[in-house]
């Protein structure tokens, strides 16, 4: 076996050498195109003329700051500096660097303007974004229904949504009860009971059931009712309904609010119950539901379209049908269309919707 000499490593932070021109070697520059050729010269020629341009710039660079700083005297140069001159900055130097400072202290001023504007911009959103409120779901929901609400010919009544029908849209009904009642106290909107079922409300915006009420007493201002009977109705919108949120309303309270408008007799209350406005509550003839007029002609439709909807689901073989073709169906006891119907049942919980690759698909629900 051969033995070799290890060879010596390099240390880690080594620097390989690498071998040098000589100094003295000839330097030609390139000459330019059309012009004779220059004379060659060294490399240590080049590099005192370099050193020494670079040292006049240098005191060049000096005495012009020096007298912009007006400092007076010069300093003694020694060496080569002692064969430059005394430099003073030109006009057009001067005019140049004072240019130059101006533009400088403009940019640092439109740096503050921007940055101060952007502070202000900043302030104006944060401002605006505390202001504007996003609007909740039951919000939207509601506007949406309220504006697809079907058109009735025989009805004068403005356009109302079901409790049920915002249950089928927001899946959180504890939400949209605290949304409701945060409406009702802000006077967006008027909550009422509904003779159809136990615990079924209606909503309607408050400047829709207003409007209805000026309605209602237009229509009876053509009768025989004199002008002081007729003033009821300015009471009622203006002392009882900014004022009184719920549902019901007491005999006693509801005389109390309207005699903030004037005196009240028994004829102004049956002139409100005439126009539809309040009804006697079942068992209790001192208490009164406040009720949508001349509502009658459409809860009659609600209860027959409901009964008319679970009759036809319950005949199909699979109790079930694509949402499509149901809502196209025509109900013969309903007047408010197979999709105020729909939204209706499935927040009752009567039916419930199953997706497939068709559609979705509207089920009856086992009871």
């Amino acid at each position: 076996m051969i033995h070799r000499k290890p060879q010596p490593r390099a240390p880690r932070n080594h620097t390989a050498l690498v071998s040098l021109p000589n100094i003295n070697d000839v330097v030609t520059p390139a000459p330019a195109s059309g012009s004779p050729s220059l004379p060659a010269i060294s490399k240590r020629k080049f590099l005192d003329l370099y050193s020494s341009s670079v040292k006049r710039n240098r005191v060049l660079i000096k005495r012009s700051r020096e007298d912009e700083n007006s400092v007076g005297g010069s300093g003694q140069i020694s060496g080569e500096e002692n064969d430059v001159a005394d430099v003073k900055p030109s006009e057009e130097s001067r005019r140049r660097i004072g240019n130059e400072l101006g533009e400088h202290e403009r940019a640092e001023s439109t740096d503050v303007v921007e940055r101060n504007g952007d502070e202000v911009a900043e302030g104006n959103l944060e401002q605006g974004l505390e202001e504007w409120t996003m609007p909740c779901d039951t919000k939207i929901a509601l506007e949406l229904m309220r504006s697809q609400f079907p058109k009735v010919e025989k009805s004068s009544v403005p356009p109302f949504v079901l409790r049920s029908q915002l249950y089928s849209s927001v899946n959180d009904r504890t939400l949209v009860d605290r949304e409701l009642e945060r409406m009702k106290l802000d006077r967006l909107i008027r909550v009422f009971k509904l003779s159809t079922g136990q615990d079924e409300h209606a909503i309607m915006l408050m400047a829709d059931y207003v409007a209805q009420i000026n309605a209602s007493k237009a229509r009876l201002a053509k009768g025989k009712h004199s002008p002081a009977d007729m003033a009821v109705f300015d009471w009622f919108v203006r002392h009882v309904l900014p004022v009184h949120f719920d549902a019901g309303i007491t005999h006693s309270k509801l005389v109390d609010l309207l005699s903030e408008g004037g005196e009240v007799r028994d004829s102004h209350i049956t002139l409100l119950m005439n126009a539809g406005l309040l009804t006697r509550q079942l068992g209790d003839g001192t208490e009164y539901w406040l009720a949508i007029p001349n509502v009658g002609f459409l809860l009659k439709s609600l209860t027959g379209g409901r009964k008319e909807i679970i009759s036809f689901m319950s005949r199909r073989k699979y109790k079930e049908m694509l949402q499509v073709p149901l809502e196209r169906r025509r109900l013969q006891y309903s007047v408010l269309g197979m999709r105020f119907h729909i939204r209706d049942l499935l927040g009752l919980g009567h039916i419930h919707t199953v997706n497939s690759p068709s559609g979705p698909i509207i089920r009856l629900s086992r009871d």
